[in-house]
């Protein structure tokens, strides 16, 4: 009788609430007004140590810190991919890149794109009753047709058609005399035409989404912050970097030291670049400031906030470049664009205040995860058949026992091409506390090259242990061929077009 009569009343409120709602809202329809909204930072080219609380001591970024210190802070996340455009990908679809075609970075001009098939998530988003917003770098498609606005986001501000901008400096263009007077301008950041001289890209930007906040303020709403910080060219506030530049010279001891990698590719080991140090300090301010406006407007005990980066930071870079990259990744081996440490691990952290309860968690991440989490967050319906390669992380933000599809899974890796970092193509898969490197010589086309380290011995791979360990390499690497043979178009790796 008391499933009878809980029927009944259903149909009467079912009846009721299609008098008020049209059907494409009825998913917010219970308590909308609590419905929390969610602020994504995805930062390019941030490594993971660049942060103080993932061990800097040269950069300083208190507010970011104060921010992972009030949420789960994940010690072993990764990116999806070594760079910026497949793991792009993989943010917004929840697959593994190679199942959408993408596996390198996206040059211009190209017609590799996110196919308008997926369903990103700022479409699972938006359907669920969000204001959608994307401010920055996109890097997934240049044309009109395949902008953040035709991929589910209602509100698109400084999205340029490239990578990187031209410049962190008003006017935001790149300066070539190589580009014709009509030509598509690929690195020029739009939406930005009014300023003046130092104006400083990522401030500007910052305008924006606390304009988007406060204008969205009384709906739920989802703003994915895809800052071009800390991604080349390195520029920053003069005033910044001379403050760093002195505290390199009352440092003596600060001097850089680098590491060789295979392919005679150079690392730096030191965090000692004044101009690359005030990118980041920078970046930090503009994130104080978001945060700001959220105490500001009393949304911050209902704001999920979630900051991740696109791959880890450029250490690593080809001979001739004796000083490596602009930041180094240490402990962690190479940099942005390897398969080895240094280019996947990546900062991650998820806070939502007077919920979520700060703590640190070691159990592995991948940016796929991120989809179905934001979605489990905010109580909308999981979408498995979309998001296929990512689990949703919300048990472990919320302190509850490791689940063991979790505990047991693995993650992988594929990057099939030459990088401007030194790297060749190379594989790699982790299974608990085990790495595999597979490398592919680029001259002689052998993929039976492994390389097996244990991380929770040797957080720097710098000890491979195959020889000594050859069932458990054998096992790893037949796992890893599976999941290439399962995940790949056509069963095949695709190669970047030109």
């Amino acid at each position: 009788m008391r499933e009878l009569a809980w029927f009944v009343f259903s149909l009467v409120l079912v009846s009721v609430s299609a008098a008020q709602v049209s059907s494409d809202d009825s998913v917010r329809q219970t308590d909308k007004d609590n419905q929390p909204n969610v602020v994504l930072f995805f930062i390019d080219d941030l490594g993971y140590s660049d942060l103080g609380c993932y061990g800097s001591t040269f950069y300083e970024t208190p507010n970011i810190d104060r921010l992972a210190k009030s949420g789960v802070r994940f010690t072993d996340f990764y990116s999806a991919n070594p760079v910026c455009s497949p793991t792009r990908a993989a943010l917004m679809t929840g697959k593994a890149p190679q199942r959408v075609g993408i596996t390198q970075w996206i040059n211009q001009p190209n017609d590799i794109h996110l196919p308008l098939d997926e369903v990103t998530l700022g479409e699972a988003m938006g359907s669920g009753g969000y204001k959608t917003g994307y401010i920055g770098k996109w890097h997934l498609g240049e044309k009109d047709n395949q902008q953040p606005r035709e991929q589910g986001f209602t509100w698109m501000r400084c999205v340029n058609r490239a990578g990187a901008p031209g410049s962190y400096f008003f006017p935001f263009k790149r300066q070539t005399k190589k580009a014709k007077s009509n030509a598509v301008r690929y690195w020029d950041v739009p939406d930005l035409k009014e300023g003046k001289k130092g104006d400083y890209l990522t401030d500007r930007m910052t305008d924006y989404a606390v304009d988007f906040i406060d204008q969205n303020r009384e709906r739920p709403f989802f703003l994915c912050f895809a800052h071009y910080a800390v991604h080349t060219p390195i520029q920053a506030p003069d005033s910044v970097v001379q403050k760093y530049s002195e505290k390199l010279e009352s440092n003596p001891d600060l001097k850089n030291r680098t590491s060789s990698e295979r392919n005679e590719a150079v690392t730096r080991l030191v965090q000692c670049n004044p101009t690359y140090a005030a990118m980041v300090e920078n970046l930090d301010i503009n994130v104080g400031r978001v945060i700001d406006k959220l105490k500001q407007l009393g949304l911050s005990d209902n704001t999920v906030i979630v900051f991740t980066s696109d791959n880890g930071g450029l250490a690593t870079l080809k001979k001739g470049r004796r000083n490596g990259g602009p930041t180094s990744c240490h402990p962690l081996r190479a940099g942005k664009g390897w398969t080895y440490e240094g280019g996947i691990r990546i900062p991650t952290f998820v806070c939502w205040p007077n919920h979520i309860q700060p703590n640190e968690v070691s159990t592995p991440g991948i940016t796929m995860d991120l989809y179905p989490t934001i979605l489990d967050l905010v109580g909308l319906p999981q979408r498995p058949n979309q998001h296929l390669d990512g689990s949703s992380l919300k048990p472990l933000l919320f302190g509850e026992p490791v689940s063991e599809p979790l505990r047991d899974r693995f993650l992988a890796w594929t990057y099939p091409h030459d990088h401007g970092s030194g790297h060749t193509p190379s594989n790699a898969i982790r299974m608990g506390d085990w790495k595999l490197v597979q490398l592919t010589d680029s001259e002689t086309k052998d993929e039976n090259r492994f390389e097996l380290y244990n991380l929770r011995e040797d957080i720097g791979e710098t000890v491979n242990v195959v020889q000594s360990n050859p069932s458990r390499a054998e096992e790893m690497a037949s796992v890893l061929k599976t999941w290439i043979q399962k995940t790949c178009l056509s069963g095949e790796t695709p190669a970047q077009a030109k």
